[in-house]
């Protein structure tokens, strides 16, 4: 159901300011958030290009490590690219979406309140889990409003204890690995940011890592 404070969110769009892997993270989400998406039927751009430049980014940040001013240049022109389409897919959705909160969040593009006044962010939530992966667990989530970086925990047992894991990602495609096969483990995941630091852990789900 659309959001009735119909003129306070917006999509982030200073995306060419985010650090690479930050950009790769964010294309895995829109990819994920805008594949078979009933809201947005007429992209602008092919999700397939978008995945292929994603991947054409991450293969010159790899060889960008090895030094060399040809290297990094190519991987800021790589980078570059992958901002443009996403840019592209970012506008379509908020002229198609204007200021719908649902429809934003299920874009997987970052949403931000145009209400300066800082407040709590609300709680994400996961959508699922798959362990199609051995030793990885995918984690599928919900954001939040103003909400650009998440974090996840697990406990293999039942909650009592957690392990918080190091990597900070979107929140639509969390990948944690290496899990041990044959654990069952509970998974949630919490935004950073707002006046509170973070906030609330999601609901928690469980799954056995394969």
């Amino acid at each position: 159901m659309a959001n009735t404070q119909s003129n306070n969110y917006r999509l982030v769009t200073g995306i060419g300011k985010y650090a690479d892997n930050g950009v790769v993270n964010l294309s895995l989400d829109v990819e994920d958030g805008l594949l078979n998406n009933p809201k947005f039927p007429s992209l602008p751009v092919k999700l397939s290009d978008v995945a292929a430049q994603r991947l054409l980014l991450v293969g010159a940040m790899t060889d960008a490590r090895k030094l060399g001013k040809d290297r990094t240049l190519a991987k800021k022109a790589a980078k570059q690219a992958l901002v443009d389409l996403l840019l592209k897919l970012a506008f379509y959705c908020q002229a198609e979406a204007h200021h719908d909160l649902d429809a934003l969040l299920s874009t997987g593009f970052d949403v931000v309140s145009t209400n300066r006044t800082p407040g709590p962010l609300d709680t994400p939530s996961i959508i699922g889990l798959s362990n199609i992966i051995s030793g990885q667990i995918t984690v599928r989530g919900r954001g939040v409003v103003n909400g650009r970086m998440y974090k996840s925990r697990t406990s293999t047992d039942g909650g009592k204890t957690w392990t918080e894991w190091p990597q900070l990602t979107g929140p639509r495609v969390m990948v944690l690995s290496p899990t041990v096969p044959g654990t069952v483990y509970l998974v949630e995941f919490c935004a950073l940011g707002g006046s509170t630091g973070q906030s609330a852990w999601s609901n928690p789900v469980s799954i056995m890592s394969t």
